[in-house]
Order: C-alpha cells, then structure tokens, then sequence
C-alpha cells in the first residue's frame, strides 16, 4: 500500500486541517452564483437584462468545463502548493477584474476567467480532502461533502449577499468575494508542506487548440440556447452566427478528438449505454432544480420578501440538501443499489412540485413553505452524487477521468436548458394567461380591457396634464397583472416538471440492470466539481 503524502506540517490539528479546506472551498464556489444573487441588482447596476445576468454564470460554468482536462496537466505538473498559489493569485485577479467592470463585455470575459481559476482551486480542494481521509470510505464521503456544497451554495449565497445588497454597488460583492480568499489562502501557506498529491508527469505539448475549440463550441451553444428565445431565433444575426461557431466548432473539435492519439476527451464513452442513461437523469436533475426558481420568483414578486427574508426561509432548502447527502451518502456506503436512491430522490422532488402547485396563492404564511423547501433539497440532495457515481462507474477505469468531465458539460447544458424553457415560458405562457385574462375582464368590464391594453402607454406619459395619477394607476394595474400571470406561469411549469420526473420514475422502474447495480466508488481515480 502506498503511504500517501504528508501535504500538513507535524503539529497542524486535524480541526484546522478542515477549517482550512473550508475557507479555500467555500469562496471558491461563491463565485458560481454570486452573478445571480440578485438578477435585479445586477441588472440595474450594469444596465442589462435578466439574460445577461444568467449568461454570465453560463460563461463561469463554460471555461470551468472546458478547462477541466487541461487543469489536470498543470496539476500533475507543479507542486501542490505551489499550485494552490497560482490557483488563488488567479481567482483574487480575475475576481479584481469582475469587480472593476463595468460593461457586460468585460464581465463576461473575466467570468470566464474566474471558471479557469474556480476548477483548479477545487480540484486541489477534492484532492485535500481525499488525502485527510485515511479510511476506505474517502470517496463517498469526500464527493458528498463537495456536492453538498454545491447544491447548498445557491441560497447560502443569497443568506451571506443579502446585508449587503442595501448598502453597497452590486460589483462590491466581487470584492467581498476577493477578501474572503486571503485568509484561506494565507493559513493554507502556512500549514501546507511542499509535496505532491499526483506524481509529477512532464508538460509536453498540451492540447491547448482543444481546449479552444471546445471552449467556442459551449459558448456559441449556451449562448444559443440563452438568447434564442429572446432574440426569436434566425431573425436574429446574432443567433445565425453563433449557429454556424457552434457546428463548426463542434465538427472540428470531434473530428480532431477521432484523429489525436491522447484525445482531450475520450469520445468512447458514450459507446456505453448506462453512460447515456446517466446523461438524461443529470439533465432532468437539473431540469427539475432549474424549475425551482420560480418559487424564489413568487416568494419575492407575489409575496414581496426582500432577499435578508428570502434567504431565511431558504434555510430549510439548506437543511435538506444537507439530510438528502447525508442519506445518499450512506445508502451509498452500504452499496445499495442506484435504482433505490434514484427512486426515493425522485418521488422526493415530486412530492415538492406537486405541492406546490397548490400552494402558489396571492397571500401565505412562511411556515406553509418550510416542509416543501426542505423536501426540494432532500430530493436533489439524494439524487446528485449518486448520478455522477453512477455515470463514472459505468465506464472503463481508464475513461473515469474523461466521464467526470463529461458529467459536468451535461450538468452545463441541463442548467442551460432550463434557462431555455423557462424563457419559453415567460413569453408564451405569459401572453397565454394575458389573453385569457383579458377574456375574462372583457366579459364583466369591457372599457377595463382598453385601460389594460394601453398601461405601457401610459406608463410613459410622466410629464403629461394626469401624469401622477394614470402612472400610479398603471402601475398598480401593471403589478397586479404580473402577479397573477407570474402564479399561472409558475403552476403551468410546475405542472410540467412533475410530469417529467413521474415519467422518469416510471422509466427507472422498466430499465433493465438499474435494479442490480451496487453504488461504489472502487474503481473510480477522480470526479470533478
């Protein structure tokens, strides 16, 4: 048996060896949803629109997924602390940069950035994590605890941004962000010894054109999936040659992966068909946990909470994200089969939807909410690490490092899909609802129907004879509407979603070798964030 290396000094305490990966993990992955903290603040601050803001987490997510392949050469390379150096020196700069900016372009760029520096510094995190664990059930505790984090990292966010949000410019998160990472950074120096977690393999020839291609393929595609609805499609230039980028870039980049005898990603893998079973239950995950936006959505719009009360009723998600890890976590130990997490995970999440639909009303109390949140966390808690052991472990061992990386590209396109949907949604579904509403109001008050119609006229009319009053008139008339449509638009997709994840129960129920496959982690080298 290998003795792995001594990464701590002699006298470090075990305590401070997890305060320490904390205080690194923990910023790290703030950055992912610091963009979307609070779409309305960053819209207002650097003057775009709700699309914009989510784009910019899509782009972090893009250069961490297209990066991750290429992470592990200079991980190999360098000295473990040595690299934990570079990696915050990086994430502190890029963070700066993000904090400075002041136009969308340049966020855009050093979000992109900021997801290169978010893959290395996590990976060394995992790594740490795996060599503090001495005993045989390193793995699934270490996985668990790092996606527990991620799904956890969304309404901690929210609870840690929201004193702030009232007292300082929205870019100032960036440089609280930046902050945080020096005192981690700084006890890590201190207590970390010059050893290598990966024996050192030489840096020849890095496939840095992959890494180019591949990145240009999940930027053109995001985008595509992000702005079509808004833009309407191939009316839209842009949206034409973000098309022909993304199947360029896309045919030179699987084309070169056929022709280089160290692909970049190996496509194999998708030759397996539990592999590809894997792919839809990640993107369906994702699907249903995109859906859960829409209650945050109510909770502010309809019910009014500001983000210090929203992120206080958030804790339950918090609370149950942790409960349905920990449950994964153990059903996963014991090696008990997929079939039997996937199915309680997914009944979980079905249970929350289905009550919610009935919950969504003008007026509620929080304590109405408490039980749903905590069984949306449970349910996606029990259900992320068990996919992506499973997808891993349905490969080759030689191709576990290419399924990881693979896994998170799909949990990038089911967050970016969802988007996609949900946009769908808010244009259709919304003039749906208006229509119908305005059917209704023309059958009890006809003359309400022409008042309803001109609100964006009159909404303009400030410096008119009647301004104050048809403005504040309009206004109330504007929100009333938003709320109603807002409460049918949610209940619709709702809807939706339980249908998909009732049909997924049932196809988990027919596919065959689900039932029999153990949950282990034996053969697996690495899992990315």
């Amino acid at each position: 048996m290998i003795t792995p290396p001594k990464m701590y000094k002699d006298r470090v305490p075990e305590w401070a060896v997890k305060l320490c990966i904390f205080m690194l993990l923990v910023p790290n992955l703030l950055l992912f949803t610091i963009s979307t903290a609070s779409i309305n603040a960053a819209c207002g601050f650097y003057g775009i629109d709700p699309n914009d803001a989510n784009y910019s987490l899509i782009v972090l997510y893009a250069g961490l997924v297209s990066y991750f392949p290429f992470e592990r050469r200079f991980a190999a390379y360098l000295v473990t602390k040595d690299y934990l150096l570079i990696s915050l020196i990086l994430e502190i700069g890029t963070t700066y940069g993000a904090w400075c900016s002041r136009d969308l372009v340049s966020l855009l760029i050093f979000r992109f950035l900021q997801g290169i520096a978010n893959i290395s510094l996590a990976a060394i995190c995992i790594s740490l994590i795996f060599n503090h664990l001495k005993t045989e059930r390193a793995r699934e505790i270490g996985y668990s605890v790092v996606y527990c984090i991620l799904l956890c990292i969304s309404p901690v966010t929210t609870i840690l941004t929201a004193p702030f949000l009232d007292t300082v410019n929205y870019n100032e998160l960036y440089l609280i962000v930046m902050y945080a990472f020096l005192p981690g950074g700084l006890f890590a120096m201190l207590i970390m010894n010059r050893e290598r977690l990966i024996p050192k393999i030489p840096l020849d020839h890095p496939d840095w054109q992959s890494f180019v291609i591949y990145a240009a393929a999940l930027l053109s595609l995001t985008y595509l999936l992000v702005y079509g609805q808004q833009l309407n499609w191939f009316s839209d230039p842009g949206i034409i040659k973000g098309t022909i980028i993304f199947a360029v870039s896309l045919i030179t980049y699987i084309i070169r992966q056929r022709y280089l005898k160290q692909p970049y990603l190996n496509l194999d893998v998708y030759k397996y068909p539990a592999y590809r079973t894997g792919i839809g239950l990640i993107i369906i995950l994702y699907l249903a946990r995109g859906a859960f936006n829409f209650t945050t959505l109510y909770f502010t719009n309809v019910l009014g909470m500001d983000p210090a009360h929203l992120g206080n009723i958030l804790i339950f998600n918090i609370l149950g994200a942790i409960a349905g890890t920990l449950i994964s976590s153990r059903l996963m130990i014991f090696k008990r089969s997929f079939y039997l997490i996937w199915q309680a995970g997914f009944a979980i999440l079905l249970t929350h939807y289905i009550w919610m639909i009935f919950l969504f009303s003008n007026q509620a109390n929080d304590s109405a909410y408490y039980l749903p949140l905590l069984l949306q966390g449970t349910g996606a808690g029990m259900l992320l690490t068990p996919i992506i052991v499973f997808m891993v472990t349905s490969v080759p061992p030689d191709l576990g490092p290419t399924a990881g990386a693979t896994a998170v590209s799909m949990r990038l396109l089911g967050t970016t899909l969802s988007i996609a949907i949900i946009n769908y949604f808010q244009l259709y579904d919304t003039g749906l609802h208006l229509d119908r509403f305005k059917d209704q109001l023309s059958a009890t008050d006809p003359a309400a129907v022409s008042r309803l119609k001109s609100y964006q006229h009159l909404l303009l009319r400030h410096n008119s004879d009647t301004g104050t009053s048809i403005t504040g008139a309009a206004h109330m008339l504007k929100n009333l509407l938003d709320r109603q449509v807002l409460l049918k638009t949610a209940i619709d997709y709702y809807t939706l979603i339980s249908i998909l994840i009732f049909l997924t129960i049932i196809a988990l129920a027919i596919l065959p070798g689900l039932h029999t496959k153990k949950s282990t982690l034996d053969s697996v080298r690495d899992i990315p964030v």
